[in-house]
């Protein structure tokens, strides 16, 4: 039973740190596109919004990895 339940814990382990991964990727394509909106004068409302979505998403990567 403990053979079993520490490769349920090394898999979710894994398969967490691969969730974090990818969701770490799309926060930096969503930040991406935060900034360039943010470059853009008129589309600056639209840009912060999307800035603040990317750091909560990276937040949620890191806490995925067991990074802090």
């Amino acid at each position: 039973m403990r053979l079993l339940r520490g490769l349920l814990g090394a898999v979710l382990g894994i398969l967490s740190a691969v969730l974090g991964t990818v969701l770490g990727i799309l926060a930096a394509v969503v930040g991406l596109v935060g900034v360039v909106l943010c470059a853009t004068l008129i589309l600056i409302p639209l840009g912060i919004p999307v800035v603040r979505l990317a750091r909560r998403l990276f937040t949620l990567a890191a806490k995925l990895m067991h990074l802090r």
